[in-house]
């Protein structure tokens, strides 16, 4: 087996290819593949190719689009039909995979074109473009098949849910790290994943150096850390206690701390939220009211 073509490479559509080597390749693919689009097939053997096109295009899942090594649309399976909303006369009437790649141009398929003359699969994270002029996020796979003559196959998977659950998670992500309370995750165990900056400005260590440290080390009162972490452990509430702490970097904070666990589909605890909130001025001024009222 030829070990180049074991690789994947992944194209970005953005940056633009130099249109001399893209032209160069896409003349070595043709002269590579003895494609000719002057060749000529007999009709039994054009019925023969067609129908190992239909059996293999309606055996895969996802949307597959056959095309010239120029981009011009061949065949479709039924997936591709309901993924863009074209009809199959409209695809292979003339249509270009330019025409549903959004973004995509003719450098584009010459850049895929360069690329599966040494590697066998390209991959793309492109908008898809649906007939009724509204976009789907999408991962395309493209292979080269030699069989009479040299195709190119699209395989084009809709990753939607994942696209929103991924912006969702980047937005989620982004509030935490702006977030004034301190955020820290931990395995079930107490050794921290993840902390947020005001977590990690909060017990006075730099960001980098906590995870992989167990939080009872970080928040040195286990008097009340372990019971947080036990309770969280056992039920889906979020456990709340407040404590005077020494950190790491010598000063003395109050803090109000809440833990509650992430649990899993398994219905199992998977890891533990800790929330830290500073409430030492509200203390401070709490038990000097307090002392002035004594006196």
């Amino acid at each position: 087996m030829n070990e180049n073509f074991s690789k994947t490479v992944r194209i970005d559509l953005m940056p633009a290819p130099d249109a001399g080597a893209t032209v160069k390749a896409r003349n070595e693919l043709l002269e590579h593949s003895n494609f000719s689009t002057r060749q000529r097939q007999t009709a039994k053997a054009s019925a023969q190719v067609h129908s190992r096109y239909e059996e293999l295009l309606e055996s895969v899942y996802d949307a597959a689009i056959i095309a010239s090594p120029v981009g011009k649309i061949i065949e479709v399976n039924g997936r591709a039909i309901e993924f863009l909303g074209y009809d199959r006369e409209t695809l292979c009437g003339g249509m270009a995979m330019t025409d549903v790649i959004d973004g995509a141009d003719e450098q584009v398929m010459r850049s895929i074109s360069e690329t599966l003359l040494t590697e066998r699969f390209a991959l793309l994270q492109a908008f898809c473009k649906r007939q009724d002029g509204s976009l789907f996020p999408s991962e395309i796979a493209v292979n080269r098949l030699s069989m009479d003559n040299v195709r190119l196959c699209f395989f084009i998977r809709d990753v939607s849910v994942r696209y929103e659950t991924e912006k969702q998670l980047r937005a989620e992500h982004a509030a935490i790290q702006i977030c004034a309370s301190g955020i820290a995750i931990c395995t079930t165990e107490g050794v921290l994943d993840y902390v947020n900056p005001a977590f990690a400005a909060l017990v006075g260590v730099e960001s980098d150096d906590l995870p992989g440290n167990d939080i009872r080390e970080v928040l040195p009162s286990p008097e009340y850390v372990n019971p947080l972490i036990e309770s969280a452990q056992q039920s889906e509430q979020t456990w709340v206690s407040e404590f005077w702490v020494d950190t790491l970097d010598g000063r003395n904070l109050y803090l109000q701390v809440a833990a509650s666990s992430i649990f899993g589909d398994d219905g199992a605890p998977h890891g533990i939220v800790f929330s830290l909130a500073d409430f030492t001025m509200h203390q401070k001024q709490e038990e000097s009211t307090a002392g002035s009222a004594d006196v």
